[in-house]
């Protein structure tokens, strides 16, 4: 709740301004909001442990200005709900911005004209979003929920770490799985909620520029509204990525961390490359389907697919050990990660089948009826009509899952086969053990890695839309 409160507070704001017409370096603003939710979690915890440890930039500040009492710690519920807020307001910026760019603009006039501009705010603006926001709330709460990396790392004692604890230094299945049981229902639960505040709509916008103007204006509060996201992004992105710079000490000891890591770095690329491709492939031909008017089979199919984000990635893991155990073959030769693998494209194809929901549903539908005439082969079809149509959406939903993976810690660190670790393994194993000078290299070139990919899938998306044009 405290975790969700914080992504409130800064995600809503952040939203109505994002989604303004008169917002200036709009694309610029919506990347330097996304960035939060492209680094891990643990990535964001770890830094504002360095700039708020006895020594750090902050606590020294706060101890000029209020003495040593004025110190703050990120060891605490406090601490952990504004690392896993600020990593997640994201999601309530974006999706709440999308409700504001659809907005029906006659509704806005009639309650303007009748009530005034906060009539049109209560009456008009308000009902139209609410099921963006009320989702978006539900969909950061199972994120922090499921979260174990946080948590752990500042030594609070949450569900998932408690699970964990269970299971690997207990060495008790059942009492793991018995302490998840509640942790699963909550969640299943809030599925279950936010799928029927967003039945019939859509959580991102793949074209943004497609979409028709609305009428929310900064006008002389553009200045303040820019000032508002600059802040933002400093305390979010800017200050955190400083602080993993700085601790990092020097270009010889990033060159040797690197070295030392650099099996992590391609167990971790090649996971996330086959995972993103892999969840891709699956989810493309069922997110088109569930965005059509289907009966009950097809609701039933949604709910199912959003099943495996309800189970922590903890049980997920003790779900498929003891499955792997009726294949010995499998465990003895699985020496790169075939069942961690199958475990990543389990529990995040569901994103990906979202994003082609959305993309799907914004098709002209005579685009489809004019190929069935023309293109009657199903192959002809997805070749010449469905992947050059939903090409942003492919390169969205990769970009989502290797992000996804690259971040992903709660199974990788059950499934990992011996002799292999990912850099999420290695930065959470070096942060516990306090090795923070190394943890800050494999994080810097954790976000660089993630930066990369999304910068070339963006480069791609865009060539694909110049050669549609």
């Amino acid at each position: 709740l405290s975790a969700t409160f914080v992504a409130i507070l800064l995600g809503l704001p952040t939203a109505i301004i994002l989604a303004a017409k008169d917002l200036p370096l709009k694309r610029v603003f919506y990347f330097l909001v996304l960035i939060p939710v492209l680094m891990p979690s643990y990535v964001m915890a770890g830094a504002w442990m360095h700039l708020l440890s006895p020594s750090g930039l902050i606590n020294q500040i706060l101890a000029c200005v209020f003495g040593p009492s004025g110190k703050l710690t990120v060891h605490s519920l406090a601490g952990c709900a504004w690392c896993l807020g600020i990593s997640f307001f994201p999601i309530i910026a974006l999706i709440v911005a999308t409700g504001l760019s659809q907005l029906d603009n006659s509704l806005l006039d009639i309650a303007r004209l009748s009530t005034g501009r906060w009539g049109g705010l209560r009456h008009a603006i308000i009902p139209q979003i609410l099921p963006q926001l009320a989702a978006s709330v539900c969909l950061v709460m199972i994120f922090v929920l499921a979260q174990y990396g946080v948590p752990s790392l500042l030594g609070v004692n949450t569900y998932p770490v408690e699970i964990f604890a269970q299971f690997s230094a207990f060495y008790d299945d059942s009492a793991a799985i018995a302490t998840s049981v509640p942790l699963v229902i909550l969640v299943l639960f809030l599925i279950l909620l936010q799928r029927r505040f967003m039945s019939g709509h859509d959580y991102v916008r793949i074209t943004p520029s497609s979409e028709p103007q609305n009428q929310i204006a900064l006008k002389k509060y553009k200045r303040l509204a820019v000032g508002f996201l600059i802040i933002l992004s400093f305390l979010t992105m800017l200050l955190p990525f400083a602080s993993v710079l700085t601790n990092a000490q020097s270009i010889t000891k990033i060159a040797s961390t690197i070295r030392s890591y650099s099996d992590g770095f391609v167990t971790t690329s090649m996971l996330a490359l086959l995972a993103m491709v892999i969840s891709t492939v699956i989810a493309f031909p069922i997110g088109l389907y569930l965005a059509q008017p289907h009966g009950r089979f097809a609701k039933a199919l949604d709910i199912i697919c959003w099943i495996p984000v309800a189970i922590p990635g903890t049980i997920i893991a003790l779900g498929l050990i003891k499955l792997s155990n009726w294949f010995p073959a499998l465990l003895k030769t699985d020496s790169f990660g075939i069942v961690l693998l199958i475990a990543y494209v389990g529990m995040f194809s569901a994103f990906s089948i979202r994003i082609f929901q959305a993309s799907q549903r914004r098709a002209d539908p005579s685009i489809f009826e004019a190929a069935a005439i023309d293109c009657p082969r199903w192959y002809y079809r997805l070749l010449h009509i469905d992947i050059p149509l939903h090409s942003g959406a492919i390169a969205a939903s990769m970009i989502v899952v290797f992000v996804l993976t690259i971040g992903e810690l709660n199974t990788t660190v059950l499934l990992i086969p011996p002799g292999r670790a990912t850099l999420a393994v290695n930065i959470d194993n070096l942060l516990h053990y306090g090795a923070n000078s190394q943890a800050s290299v494999l994080c810097l070139a954790e976000v660089v890695l993630v930066l990369l990919v999304v910068g070339g899938g963006l480069l791609v998306w865009h060539i694909a839309g110049n050669s549609r044009k």
